[in-house]
């Protein structure tokens, strides 16, 4: 009896090395399984976002405000009518993410905006991206022209633990570590493949940890910390040392050991392992180093700004000369095209830069070359 108990743990031992050995074949990283103590990809949530010519940010109590440009019903208050001010969109978000977009389409750049509720579900508004008419799309002298634009947020997809904004198309990482991706597929951005627009997301590349998304580029970091991009290099955007021209960039492996990534319109930032900020596009073909000790990185349409870890900010041109110190005790901070918000520690929201439509939110129309306080109680990543 005992040889027979003995023989069926032998077996079950067997058993359970052969799956094991299965299940690492596959390369199965992450579960959703109730109970699994296997966790999805742990990502930081954007509780504000500069846009074109629009600004939004989340409180801590989970509300979703914006001001600034609404032409094309992006501040999603149902309306189309500009405000100088905050005013309060919905409840329950967790994330908000826009694109710079500028001057790129006339009917869709700088007008997409996404969120994140608080139970994992995507939703959208401002151009409707699922809009067939964007099929047409050829180049940039050759607008897609659409009439759809959605004033309120709409739902997308359920499960999502993280997302970035383009030109045009969306990028998100569901919590198994998959990124889908939909919208304007015109230069490759979304996946490699002769359709120029997907209604609807689509699987594009497993394992992914973080994603980013410029203008008609993305660039996105597998759980083994390597960046990887794919869609228009016209300047050098993606970083593999090359400045193809008339054909897009299929994805390609950029660089190792990196933990963050922002990339701004015709331009990508980095931060790997070490701290270092690395910057390439712009015509610069190749990652270069730009300096230390940099926790955060926002990249908008022609500037960047970087976070040391003592919470001070930085301001980074266009060609990245000696960077600037524009001030202290900074936990967050995003890009526009000709603006910047940023929160501080205390939960104090502030703003500067071009203000021609109310994007900075101080009430006025008039620009400001120094940082104004706009708001209080702005949620900390």
């Amino acid at each position: 009896m005992k040889n027979v108990i003995n023989n069926k743990k032998i077996l079950a031992i067997i058993i359970a090395i052969v799956l094991l050995m299965f299940v690492s074949a596959c390369g199965v990283r992450y579960s959703t399984l109730p109970g699994s103590e296997l966790e999805p990809p742990s990502i930081e949530p954007n509780t504000i976002s500069a846009g074109n010519v629009f600004s939004m940010a989340i409180k801590e109590d989970g509300s979703l405000w914006a001001w600034g440009s609404n032409h094309r019903g992006q501040l999603g208050d149902g309306t189309r009518r500009n405000r100088h001010s905050p005013v309060m969109i919905r409840g329950d978000m967790a994330s908000v993410s826009t694109n710079v977009g500028e001057f790129i389409y006339s009917s869709v750049g700088g007008t997409l905006v996404a969120g994140l509720t608080a139970d994992g579900t995507l939703v959208t508004w401002g151009v409707d991206i699922r809009d067939r008419a964007l099929e047409r799309q050829r180049s940039v002298g050759n607008p897609p022209q659409t009439s759809r634009f959605l004033s309120t947020p709409v739902e997308i997809m359920k499960n999502v633990s993280g997302f970035s904004v383009g030109n045009g198309h969306i990028m998100a990482i569901t919590s198994d570590g998959t990124l889908w991706g939909w919208g304007v597929n015109s230069h490759r951005q979304i996946v490699t493949s002769e359709s120029r627009h997907y209604p609807s997301p689509t699987p594009v590349k497993n394992d992914v940890i973080a994603v980013s998304v410029g203008s008609f580029h993305t660039m996105a970091i597998t759980s083994d910390n390597v960046l990887w991009g794919w869609g228009s290099n016209s300047s050098g955007q993606i970083g593999d040392g090359t400045v193809p021209h008339g054909r897009a960039t299929p994805p390609t492996r950029i660089k190792d050991d990196v933990i963050a990534v922002s990339a701004g319109n015709f331009h990508t930032m980095a931060i790997t392992s070490d701290g270092a900020l690395w910057g390439w596009g712009g015509n610069r073909r190749s990652p270069e180093k730009i300096m230390d000790d940099v926790i955060a990185v926002s990249s908008g349409a022609w500037h960047s700004m970087a976070i040391r870890s003592d919470g001070s900010l930085w301001a980074l041109g266009a060609n990245w000369g000696s960077p600037e110190k524009i001030m202290d005790d900074v936990v967050a901070v995003s890009v526009g095209a000709d603006h910047t918000i940023a929160v501080t520690s205390d939960g104090v929201l502030w703003a500067w830069g071009s203000n021609d439509v109310g994007q900075l939110g101080d009430g006025t129309t008039e620009n400001r070359n120094s940082p104004v306080r706009i708001m209080e109680n702005v949620k900390l990543p």
